[in-house]
Order: C-alpha cells, then sequence, then structure tokens
C-alpha cells in the first residue's frame, strides 16, 4: 500500500505544482496589464478625445496624430480592399506611400478604429504596448531564469526607459512584444537547439515578418546587432563554428521563404511601389542629430520617477533636445551591474552574450560622431559606415537604444537570479555574507527604482472647433477637400477630421515622405500646376516662407483660388482660425465662397 500510493503522490505534488507556476504566470500578466492602465490612469483605455502630450512640452498633433490616420487608413483600406502601403487621400492627386503605418497595428486595432474611432483605437494600443512587451519579455525570461527575476526584466523592458520614451509619440517604435521572441528563437537555434530546426526557422520567419509589418526599422536594428553578434561569435568559436551554425543553418531558408511570402508585397511597394521613396527620405545630418550621448545611460530624463532636476535638465539638452528620442538611460545601479554580472557569470551564454550586445548597440547609438554632454565632438564612430549604405542611411542613432534595452534586460533578470541562487548556496557564519546579501539586494532594488517612469503621463483633449463634426457631416462622401491650415508635419488637424469621418474625404497635403521638396529634413508635396494656393497657406500660416516660397504679389487670390478649385475638383474647404494670418485665408475663402460658388 505505501508502495503503491507514492507515485499518487508524486503526481499530484506535480500537479499543484504545475497549477501553482500557471497561477503565478497569470498574475503576473495581469499586474502587467494594471500597470498598462495605470500609466495613463486619468484617462479610460478606449477614451475617443485625448492624446499623450510630450513631456513639458505641447499637444502631440505630430506623429500621435499621424498614427491615428494610419490605424484608421488601414481599417478603410482593408475594408474597401484598397492598396494598403499608397494612397491619394493624403497629398491628393498624386498620393504618397504610406511608410509609417504599421499595418499590423492598424489590423488588430481594426475593431476598434471601426466602432470607436482612431483616437480610442490608438489608446487601446498604447496599453496593450506597455502590458505585451513586458508579458513577451516575461514569458522569454521563464526559460533562462525564476519568475521573480522573469517579472522584473519584464517591467524593466515593457516599463523601462526606451518604451516610456517612445510610448508618448510613436506608437509603433515602442510596440516591442516581438522582439524577445526573435533572441529566443536565434538562442534555442545557436545554443540549446532543443527543437526542430526547420519548425524554429518558419517560426523565426513569422515573428521577422510581424515586426516588420510593425516597424521594419527596429527590425532592421535589430538584425545588425545580432548579425555582428553572430559574427563574433564565429570567430570565437574557431574551427568548431560549423558545429556551432548548423542548427542555424538549416533554418535560415525556411525562415527566409516566410519571411519574403508575407512581407514581399509590402517591401516591393516600399523600393519600388508608386511613389517609392529614392535615397535618404531625411536628410542624413537631420538623422544623425538624434545620436545617443556617452553620458545617456547615465543621466536621468524628466520621465524617470527619480530625477534629479539638474541632471534632468542636462539630459534634456541631448538629442537635439528632442525628449521623444532620448531613452538611453539605464541608471548607474544598472550599469555597474551589467559590468559585474558579465563579469561573475561570464561562463553564462546568455548573460555574456546579452551584455556584450547590449554594448554592442549601445556603440552604434552613438552615431557618427561621439557626443559628450551634448558636445559633438570630431570622433569617428563605427556607425559611420551606416550613413554610405543604402537603406541603412535611413536609421536613427538613437533608436539602438531599443536593442540596448533589450539586451540589458535580460543580462540584469538572468544576472540578478544567478546572484541570488548563489547567496542561497554560500555559507552564512561570517557577518560579510549578511553585509554582501543586504547589499546585493539593496543594488538591485535600486537598479529597478532608478528605471520607475514617472505617472500617469500627461494628455490632452484634442483641440479641435467644437462644430468639426458637424462640419464633417455636410461633406460629399468622396470629395476633395482644401483645408488651412494647409496639411504638413507641424499642422496634422485636416488628417485627424479625415480619420475621424472614416475616411470619407481626400485632402491636400499631409504628413507623408514623398519625392518633393525637403524642408526640415522632411520631403513635402511638390507644388502643383498653379502652386500659388499651397505657397500662399502655408505662407499664411506660419508667417513667413516655410515649406514653399513665397507666394507672388502679382497674382490675384481670388482669381488663383477659383482655378484651384475648379481644376482639382474641390468639393469643400475647411478653415479653422489657427497660424499667424488666418483672418487673410478667411478674407479668401469667403471671397471665393462668392465668386467661384462653390460650396465651403
Amino acid at each position: 500500500m505505501i508502495v503503491a500510493s507514492a507515485p499518487v503522490e508524486l503526481i499530484g505534488s506535480r500537479k499543484h505544482r504545475e497549477n501553482g507556476q500557471w497561477q503565478i504566470i497569470m498574475a503576473c500578466l495581469l499586474v502587467y496589464v494594471i500597470l498598462a492602465v495605470a500609466v495613463f490612469w486619468r484617462v479610460s483605455p478606449w477614451n475617443a478625445s485625448r492624446l499623450p502630450t510630450i513631456p513639458f512640452g505641447t499637444f502631440g498633433v505630430s506623429d500621435p496624430v499621424n498614427m491615428t490616420w494610419s490605424l484608421a487608413w488601414v481599417a478603410h483600406a482593408l475594408q474597401h480592399g484598397l492598396n494598403v502601403f499608397h494612397t491619394n487621400f493624403l497629398d491628393y492627386p498624386n498620393g504618397a506611400p504610406i511608410t509609417n503605418g504599421g499595418p499590423l497595428l492598424g489590423l488588430i486595432a481594426a475593431p476598434f478604429t471601426l466602432t470607436l474611432g482612431p483616437i480610442a483605437a490608438f489608446n487601446v494600443l498604447l496599453r496593450l504596448a506597455y502590458a505585451s512587451s513586458a508579458a513577451s519579455m516575461f514569458l522569454v525570461l521563464r526559460n533562462w531564469c525564476r519568475w521573480p527575476a522573469a517579472f522584473v526584466g519584464g517591467v524593466i523592458y515593457g516599463f523601462g526607459p526606451y518604451v516610456v520614451s517612445q510610448g508618448q509619440t510613436h506608437l509603433n517604435l515602442m510596440f516591442v512584444p516581438i522582439p524577445p521572441l526573435i533572441v529566443w528563437c536565434v538562442y534555442e537555434l545557436l545554443i540549446t537547439k532543443r527543437h526542430n530546426a526547420v519548425r524554429m526557422g518558419i517560426l523565426l520567419g513569422v515573428l521577422c515578418a510581424a515586426q516588420a509589418l510593425i516597424e521594419e526599422e527596429l527590425l532592421t536594428l535589430l538584425g545588425v546587432v545580432i548579425a555582428i553578434g553572430l559574427v563574433g561569435l564565429a570567430i570565437y568559436s574557431g574551427k568548431a563554428w560549423r558545429q556551432r551554425f548548423d542548427h542555424l543553418a538549416r533554418a535560415i531558408i525556411p525562415a527566409f521563404l516566410v519571411f519574403m511570402a508575407i512581407t514581399g508585397y509590402m517591401l516591393w511597394s516600399l523600393l519600388f511601389g508608386p511613389g517609392h521613396i529614392s535615397g535618404a527620405i531625411q536628410q542624413i545630418s537631420i538623422l544623425q542629430g538624434y545620436r545617443t550621448d556617452l553620458l545617456g545611460p547615465l543621466i536621468p530624463t524628466f520621465s524617470q520617477l527619480l530625477m534629479p532636476s539638474s541632471m534632468a535638465a542636462t539630459a534634456a539638452h541631448f538629442l537635439s533636445g528632442n525628449p521623444s528620442e532620448n531613452s538611453t538611460y539605464l541608471g548607474i545601479p544598472a550599469v555597474v551591474l551589467l559590468g559585474f554580472f558579465a563579469i561573475k557569470f561570464r561562463r553564462e551564454p546568455i548573460i555574456l552574450f546579452s551584455t556584450l550586445l547590449a554594448v554592442v548597440a549601445f556603440i552604434l547609438s552613438l552615431g557618427s560622431r561621439l557626443s559628450i554632454n551634448g558636445h559633438v565632438t570630431s570622433i569617428p564612430l563605427p556607425e559611420t559606415l551606416f550613413t554610405r549604405l543604402p537603406l541603412l542611411d535611413n536609421t536613427v542613432p538613437s533608436r539602438f537604444s531599443f536593442v540596448v534595452c533589450l539586451f540589458s534586460a535580460i543580462a540584469l533578470a538572468v544576472g540578478s537570479d544567478r546572484f541570488i541562487k548563489a547567496l542561497d548556496v554560500r555559507p552564512r557564519v561570517r557577518h560579510f555574507d549578511s553585509a554582501t546579501v543586504a547589499l546585493g539586494f539593496a543594488s538591485l532594488a535600486l537598479c529597478v527604482a532608478c528605471l520607475l517612469p514617472q505617472v500617469p503621463f500627461n494628455t490632452e483633449k484634442t483641440p479641435w472647433p467644437p462644430d468639426i463634426n458637424s462640419t464633417l457631416k455636410t461633406i460629399p462622401t468622396g470629395s476633395v477637400v482644401l483645408t488651412y491650415p494647409y496639411p504638413d508635419e507641424k499642422f496634422e488637424e485636416a488628417m485627424s477630421w479625415q480619420a475621424s469621418d472614416a475616411m470619407n474625404f481626400r485632402i491636400f497635403g499631409g504628413y507623408a515622405l514623398v519625392q518633393g521638396k525637403k524642408n526640415f529634413g522632411v520631403s513635402y508635396q511638390p507644388l502643383l500646376p498653379h502652386p500659388f494656393i499651397q505657397e500662399y497657406l502655408a505662407y499664411a500660416q506660419y508667417g513667413k516662407a516655410a515649406l514653399y516660397p513665397a507666394p507672388s504679389k502679382k497674382v490675384s487670390a481670388p482669381r488663383a483660388l477659383c482655378r484651384f478649385i475648379s481644376q482639382y475638383g474641390v468639393g469643400a474647404i475647411i478653415f479653422w482660425d489657427q497660424g499667424t494670418h488666418p483672418k487673410k485665408i478667411k478674407q479668401l475663402f469667403q471671397i471665393g465662397r462668392a465668386s467661384c460658388r462653390e460650396r465651403v
């Protein structure tokens, strides 16, 4: 009886442990969801009228509005069978490629976009980005360490400086649940080799394709760092490199075939399709302005909970003063621990390689010239090579900080777990051991505390005219609409109105990358025939010739407006009292309404 009962007890104990593990996993995932909602706790996750504001800045009418438009466009294009990657709903009549749309994000958000509107969909995806990124890292880390360390690693990654900084402006850059899974696949193919190589290759191809459909730049940056790591590993392996890479080699072809099957049309559209961009999308000097400062990992920004004001003010001058791109902060405790863990656990491949790849990514994030405390030196750096390579010349150096955060979170979580395990097995007879334990836990706690963000984040109600919705309802479906302000990078209101009206009309201009005149480092819609109206509107909203040449004083504005309306079939005009000289535009539109007899 005793012998017979033993297996029953063991099976029962194992099931109890498995149930306990699932309960822990679900509890950790629930905490991530709660934290994601708490980040914007003053606003409901499906709010349809508020968007994040840039820290210590103004209402985010640039990239957040652009992203809400992209979500609305993907839903509209899929619903009506249109090309997701090119449209003339912007920059009418020529159209523009959709290079910043994140079609997979648009697909995920489509149910919310079509029912609650694009702003609500944007807010839902913001919360989902935080929770899913942290959860993905947690589930991956459970393969390498125990759940408490894995949970902390998920917090560092999903709610760390990179995601927090990008999360208030760039949804497509902060939605990063896929990269940890890609790293896990590569590790399995190189180190453990527990799974079938072909199946792992298929999975890797699917994951890379999914990331490309969210934001291809991040996939490129991660791929560059991993490729450098593979070269280094091959050199380190010496003559045994064939055995080391045999599993990975068998997975490459299926991974590539699956990746191209999913993303082939998108890549063709971006590289060769209608309105595709050739050369650098933005001026390389502008892109290189967003380089990480050498002191960036050590000096907190205004987004951190623990931020001495003097240090945060110093960090505010990094990366051309752009807070949304200053995402390199790690904190002194984290930097020290990364070095300590790399040395102490150098025989642990996951810790050593993660730390080394984080260092590689940080060096690349410094850009082509070393910047120290906001001063750009003449010291050249390896990233200079990328400015001379096609496609890579479009990367923003500071965004390599995403890879730094990814591998730092892995190294810190696994290193902390190994450190705690080492303390558990040491004899604690001497007072020195107790002090070591206390110091170790204090360092880990301080590391996490330095990375905690200052929440909740600010949001602001869209400052559109109160009667804008009723005005939009009067526009006939399929109309071409001329708007003031003229849509561009700084004035994107019309894009938001268009998205909120379910893409009911087309507009001139827009924040899109086209083969046109470059200003502020961005390509804008070329001047259409009879260019006076574009010049006139742009001049009025900026008070100077910012986008286009100054309008000719010899041209009659009312006649030019009538000619423009007639040539391009303008069905409606929307005016909003904004910009430097709105009265001039209002007067022009009023005269045009009478003389052209067009609906305003």
